[in-house]
């Protein structure tokens, strides 16, 4: 799914996928929640947000990942589906092989569609990670035609390793490009038009170390579901019940209710005293989200 195009065919589909719609302005995939192994950025394109790995068996390394063994693809040839249903998110070790001087391994998803036309991420504000990982590693901007906007030079961040889950975010001043490399290009031109957000690990051939990518969002999402229905609710102090298309709650005593669709736009809002009446929004997939005194949760809900 990580394909590449001309520059012109780029242009062409990125101009179709402009016309149709946009990114949401945030995002939040969180792997505790999903069996679906797709990102839902806001692309009306069937094919975007699905994760991927990749590595560079291309340039003639050996790197690879070893995920779990009693995970299997579905039916449908989806790997990432039942892993993370399995796992609560990514999990895998990572091997960094010989055969190529930089060796290299990643995971990543692509905003738009799998024919990775750029899209403008600038409102995203940067991205959030809860993961665990015994390597550092780097989120990499994979921009439209990396070949010729930044010669491969794309802009990343550092991520440290992390013993345990870890809840982080990187904004997008911590992204920088590599030095005395590649084809330098201002940040603005890249996130107008960046194609897929990609988690990298590089390192020296023998390098090895466990991941688990849990949640992967836009500035602050991470941390802001953090407290989620799941977690309140085992503490016994709140809840959140979606049936049919009544949105109720319990626990909660003074609390502002929004749902927010795929565009990131604010459908309904409330404050939280019994229910939601949802009855007249579209099928399909939203984002409720709940803040107040001591409550702080987001989940995904799906109106049918």
């Amino acid at each position: 799914m990580n394909k590449k195009m001309t520059l012109a065919a780029v242009a062409g589909a990125a101009a179709m996928a402009f016309a149709q719609g946009a990114v949401s302005s945030t995002f939040l995939w969180d792997g505790t929640t999903d069996t679906e192994g797709k990102v839902e950025t806001g692309s009306d394109e069937e094919t975007s947000g699905y994760w991927y790995d990749y590595n560079d068996a291309n340039d003639g390394g050996a790197s690879a990942f070893t995920f779990p063994a009693d995970v299997e693809a579905n039916a449908y040839d989806n790997f990432y589906g039942p892993l993370v249903e399995a796992y609560g998110g990514i999990k895998a070790t990572i091997t960094l092989g010989a055969g190529y001087d930089y060796p290299y391994a990643g995971i990543g998803f692509n905003i738009w569609s799998e024919g990775q036309e750029g899209v403008d991420i600038t409102a995203w504000g940067g991205i959030c990670l809860s993961y665990q990982s015994t390597l550092g590693f780097g989120i990499e901007l994979g921009v439209e035609d990396e070949a010729t906007v930044t010669e491969y030079n794309n802009y990343k961040a550092t991520v440290a390793k992390a013993t345990t889950v870890t809840a982080s975010d990187f904004a997008w001043s911590k992204f920088k490009q590599g030095a005395n490399w590649g084809k330098t290009v201002d940040q603005a031109t890249v996130l107008a038009k960046t194609a897929a957000i990609k988690l990298k690990f590089e390192g020296t051939a023998g390098t090895s170390g466990d991941f688990l990518i849990q949640k992967v969002g836009s500035l602050g999402m991470c941390t802001a579901s953090g407290v989620g229905i799941k977690a309140i609710a085992a503490a016994g102090s709140a809840k959140a019940m979606l049936s049919g298309r009544t949105l109720s709650f319990s626990g909660i005593s003074s609390a502002k209710a929004e749902v927010i669709n795929l565009q990131g736009q604010v459908v309904k809002s409330a404050t939280v005293s019994s229910a939601m009446d949802l009855s007249s929004l579209d099928a399909g997939v939203y984002m409720l989200r709940v803040a107040g005194k001591n409550v702080k949760l987001s989940q995904k809900i799906v109106l049918e």
